[in-house]
């Protein structure tokens, strides 16, 4: 069974730890602009972009890929819109599926 923090190869769990450390640091940064979008939108965008960046890594390192990523890093989406070729791809099939979904019940 995989564990959502076991790395592919045993030499990878410090750059685990590493990406996690970086991703919520980022995540709380991006969080706090937030409160004041309209004057923070560049902000903002560099730090979902870096978050992207972060899930992709992670899941590349980790056993198991997307699947076993952690939660936050599933839930994570951009704030505004950003290029699908830039995103994770469970985040463009989570945003699809929600698109979906909304536009199924209008």
């Amino acid at each position: 069974m995989y564990s959502e923090n076991r790395p592919k190869y045993e030499s990878q769990q410090k750059l685990i730890i590493v990406i996690d450390k970086i991703f919520f640091n980022t995540l709380n940064k991006r969080n706090y602009l937030i409160k004041d979008s309209a004057s923070n939108r560049e902000q903002i965008i560099s730090c979902d972009l870096k978050l992207s960046i972060y899930i992709k890594n992670r899941a590349k390192v980790t056993k198991g890929g997307f699947n076993f990523i952690l939660k936050e890093m599933w839930d994570w989406r951009p704030f505004f819109s950003i290029d699908n070729r830039l995103l994770p791809k469970i985040t463009i099939n989570l945003l699809k599926s929600e698109y979906n979904s909304e536009k199924s019940n209008h």
